[in-house]
């Protein structure tokens, strides 16, 4: 059993929250008990920086993240230290080039983070609804529009699952120099610079926190998660988490997202965490 985590950095969706968004009370209390013991709390998420701050303020906690990874790694916000950095932007023509393949093959709606507001190529109700999730704006673009400055990822949102599982296959099927693709929702994909996931967050982490990987432990649920699971000392994955994310997680939840899992996982496996 470890000993020395200094350092959990927590996914968002499918793992600290419900099903409906929601923390729940047993999780709030558990990271709250392990804040106040000393060790460092932070989020890694695919959602920007902006965007986690957003969501954090309605679950009313009795504490503050020490930190925040956002845009899947590219995005470091270390309140601890006070320093960011934003990193791995895909260029103009990159993004035209992916959002172009997209649209050619695929019925989804391209979509990017521009600051506070959410540029799609389409405003449909999924994007006007995550836009007020967020606390940002639906704006409707152009291409041009979209692709006039670099941006860290596009993502598509699709109407059911089955388009997505189309677009996978197509992918491990066409060649896509520059750009990397994963799944991140059932109904979301996503594209980014190769080599950008939330682990590339990892060693800048321990540099500026002055920690090892190996005191680092990491929990997620689905694909997106899987690098940085991998990197960190111990990778938790919850029971309802994907298939490829239990297959290299170092442990499994006992309980999904929806009966606390991860909090009840803590308090079974880590009880040094609460001594």
């Amino acid at each position: 059993m470890n000993n020395t985590v200094k350092l959990i950095l927590l996914d968002i969706d499918g793992t600290i929250v419900d099903s409906q968004w929601n923390m729940l009370p047993y999780t709030k209390q558990v990271l709250s008990r392990i804040h106040d013991k000393g060790i460092l709390l932070g989020i890694a998420s695919g959602r920007p920086c902006d965007d986690i701050a957003f969501h954090i303020k309605k679950w009313d906690l009795p504490f503050e993240f020490d930190v925040y990874v956002g845009l899947n790694g590219c995005e470091i916000k270390n309140d601890r230290t006070g320093q960011y950095s934003l990193s791995h932007e895909l260029s103009c023509a990159d993004l035209k080039r992916s959002i172009e393949l997209m649209n050619a093959n695929f019925d989804c709606i391209p979509f990017l983070y521009r600051g506070s507001e959410i540029h799609a190529l389409e405003v449909d109700e999924v994007i006007g609804s995550s836009a007020r999730k967020s606390g940002k704006t639906p704006k409707k673009v152009t291409l041009e529009e979209m692709c006039a400055s670099p941006c860290v990822k596009v993502m598509f949102r699709t109407k059911n699952k089955e388009e997505v599982q189309k677009m996978e296959q197509y992918l491990a099927h066409t060649q896509t120099p520059g750009l990397n693709w994963f799944k991140t929702q059932d109904t979301l994909m996503e594209v980014s610079q190769p080599g950008v996931s939330k682990a590339i967050a990892l060693p800048v982490l321990c540099d500026q926190l002055h920690i090892k990987k190996e005191e680092i432990m990491a929990c997620g649920d689905t694909t997106n998660d899987n690098e940085m699971l991998k990197e960190a000392g111990i990778g938790i994955c919850l029971a309802n988490g994907t298939d490829d994310t239990k297959a290299l997680a170092d442990q499994i939840t006992r309980l999904d997202n929806d009966h606390d899992g991860l909090a009840h996982h803590f308090a079974e496996h880590y009880p040094q965490f609460f001594e």
